[in-house]
C-alpha cells in the first residue's frame, strides 16, 4: 500500500473532519468482519478520508493482541506474536517494531474512545484487509499459521454463493441467481477460545496415556460457500488450535476433506449441519489417520427423503429469510451401515440407567434427528465387526451423522454428548472421560465438534467438564 505524507492535524480540526466525513455515510453504518464473524464495538466505526476508523481496544483485543494505553502521552502500545505497534493520538506516524510508517489518517479521540485506522493496524499484524463498497463491510482475515496437517490446504472459491440477501434470525442467507438459496452460520473463533479448547483436549490426552486421541473440527458451510466478503477463515483458527495441541493428540484434516469435495452435497442449505455424505468425507480422513479402512461409498445402500426444511426454517420463521430458504428445500440422503449391530442409550457412565434401544438411522424422524435418533447422553453400539477394537466419541450434534460410519470399523462404539452431563441436559449425571475409560476401556478417543462448541462460553465450559481437572474446578457440587 503506497503511503502518503499527511499534515498532523489538531484534535479540533480532526473532529471537524470527522463530522464532515461521517455525515455522508450517516445511513450506511460500517460492519467489520474478522474471519467471517462480526466485531461488536462499544462505539461505531466511522469513515474518515476514505479510511475506516475503529475503537482501539476492541480491534486489538479481537486480533488477540495485548493493549497498553499511556494516558499522559495519549499513546498505545500493542503486541502480538513478536510484532509491536506504537500509536499516538493526532500523530500520523505509526511505529511497527520501531520502524516508522506514515498513516493516511491519524488516531483521534471521539466520545472518550480512541479510534485507530483499521487497515493500517490490521496489516501491521499480518492480516488481509478488504472492503466491500456495496454493503460497507470491512473484511479482516488473519494469517494462517504454518501447520503440518493443514499446511497444504488452500480453500477453494469455486462454489461460492455470491449474492448476500441479509441476516434473518441469526442466519445469513445467500443465493445464486435468486433461485438457489443457502442459509449459513458465520462464526469466528478467537485465539483465546481456541487455546482454551486445545488445553482441554490436551488434558484428556494426558488422562489417557494408553489411548490414541484424535481431534477434529468441522468447518461450517460458510467456509466454502459464503460470498468472498462473508466467508469465514477456519483454516487460520483451526491451524492455531492444532498448533496448541500436544504431541499425544492426532489432529484431523476435516477442512481439507471438505475442500476437495466442494462440488458434492456436503452441507444442508436449510440446516446448520453437514449432510451424511459431508460427514463421510471427514470419516475418510479419520480412517486415513487412524489406520482404518473406509468402505467405498458405493457399498452402502441409500435412501432419500425430499422436501426437508431444517433447523434454519424455525430460526427464520416469519421473515423473508424463510420465504427464500423454502424455495430451496433439502434432501436427506442416508447411507445404511453394512454391518449388523445392537444399540442402547444410557443416562449414566456405568450403564445402570438404560433409556431405550437405538438405531443408527431412524427415518421416522424426517429431520436431522434421523442420525442417532437425536441427542442422548450416551449411545453404545456393539457390532459384528469382530476385531475387538473400540472407540469413544465426544461430540455435539455434528458428531451424530459422523458417528454412524464408525460401526463399520469398531466392535464397540461409545458416543457421548458432552452437553448432557455434569448438571446439564436432563440427566444431571457426572461424567469425565477418564472415569468413563476406567469403566469401559477403549482404544481410541475422538473429539469432534464444529466451531460453536469453541465459540460459545457455556458450551466450552460443558465440554471442559469432560476433563477431570476442569470437572473438579467447574463441575457441579451436587450431582446424582
Amino acid at each position: 500500500m503506497s503511503l502518503v505524507k499527511k499534515v498532523v492535524l489538531s484534535a479540533a480540526v480532526m473532529l471537524s473532519l470527522f463530522a464532515l466525513c461521517t455525515a455522508a455515510y450517516a445511513d450506511e453504518p460500517v460492519t467489520v468482519l474478522l474471519d467471517g464473524g462480526r466485531i461488536a464495538f462499544d462505539a461505531e466505526p466511522v469513515i474518515v478520508g476514505d479510511r475506516v476508523m475503529v475503537p482501539m481496544r476492541a480491534i486489538f483485543e479481537r486480533l488477540g493482541a495485548s493493549v497498553y494505553w499511556d494516558e499522559d502521552e495519549r499513546s498505545v502500545i500493542s503486541e502480538l506474536d513478536g510484532t509491536e505497534i506504537y500509536l499516538r493520538v493526532d500523530d500520523d506516524e505509526m511505529l511497527v517494531n520501531d520502524k516508522p510508517y506514515e498513516l493516511d489518517e491519524a488516531p483521534f479521540i471521539s466520545s472518550d474512545r480512541v479510534l485507530v485506522p483499521l487497515r493500517a493496524v490490521s496489516e501491521a499484524f499480518g492480516c488481509y484487509v478488504g472492503w466491500d463498497p456495496d454493503y460497507y463491510v470491512a473484511i479482516i482475515r488473519t494469517a494462517v499459521e504454518p501447520n503440518s496437517v493443514l499446511g497444504d490446504v488452500v480453500v477453494k472459491d469455486d462454489e461460492r454463493y455470491l449474492n448476500y440477501d441479509g441476516e434473518y434470525g441469526g442466519v445469513s442467507v445467500f443465493d445464486k441467481g435468486e433461485s438457489d438459496y443457502f442459509g449459513m452460520e458465520l462464526l469466528a473463533i478467537s485465539p483465546e477460545k481456541g487455546e482454551e479448547f486445545a488445553r482441554i483436549v490436551n488434558g484428556m490426552a494426558d488422562d489417557l496415556p494408553d489411548t490414541r486421541v484424535f481431534c477434529g473440527i468441522a468447518p461450517t458451510a460458510a467456509e466454502f460457500y459464503a460470498s468472498d466478503t462473508y466467508k469465514t477463515n477456519y483454516l487460520s483458527s483451526i491451524s492455531h488450535i492444532y498448533n496448541n495441541l500436544n504431541d499425544a493428540v492426532i489432529p484431523l484434516n476435516t477442512e481439507g476433506a471438505m475442500n476437495i469435495n466442494l462440488g458434492n452435497y456436503l452441507y444442508f442449505r436449510t440446516d446448520h449441519h453437514w449432510t451424511h455424505f459431508g460427514s463421510y468425507c471427514a470419516y475418510l480422513d479419520f480412517c486415513d489417520r487412524s489406520g482404518n479402512t473406509a468402505p467405498g461409498i458405493e457399498q452402502f445402500e441409500t435412501e432419500t427423503i425430499d422436501g426437508y426444511i431444517g433447523s434454519w426454517g424455525s430460526a427464520v420463521k416469519g421473515t423473508a429469510g424463510y420465504d427464500m430458504l423454502s424455495e430451496s428445500p433439502d434432501s436427506i440422503v442416508l447411507y445404511q451401515p453394512i454391518v449388523d449391530y445392537y444399540g442402547m442409550s444410557y443416562k449414566d457412565m456405568a450403564f445402570e440407567q438404560p433409556i431405550k434401544e437405538m438405531v443408527l438411522l431412524n427415518e421416522n424422524f424426517g429431520n436431522y434427528d434421523i442420525f442417532l435418533e437425536g441427542d442422548y447422553p450416551i449411545d453404545h453400539f456393539h457390532t459384528d465387526v469382530g476385531n475387538g477394537k473400540s472407540i469413544c466419541v465426544i461430540k455435539e450434534s455434528y458428531g451424530n451423522a459422523f458417528s454412524t460410519w464408525l460401526v463399520n470399523n469398531y466392535e464397540d462404539v461409545y458416543i457421548v454428548d458432552y452437553r448432557q452431563f455434569n448438571g446439564h441436559g436432563e440427566t444431571y449425571q457426572p461424567f469425565t472421560v477418564k472415569d468413563f475409560y476406567e469403566l469401559h476401556p477403549f482404544d481410541d478417543l475422538l473429539v469432534l465438534c464444529y466451531p460453536y462448541t469453541i465459540v460459545a462460553d457455556d458450551l466450552r465450559q460443558m465440554f471442559g467438564e469432560m476433563w477431570r481437572q476442569n470437572y473438579a474446578e467447574f463441575g457441579p457440587e451436587n450431582v446424582d
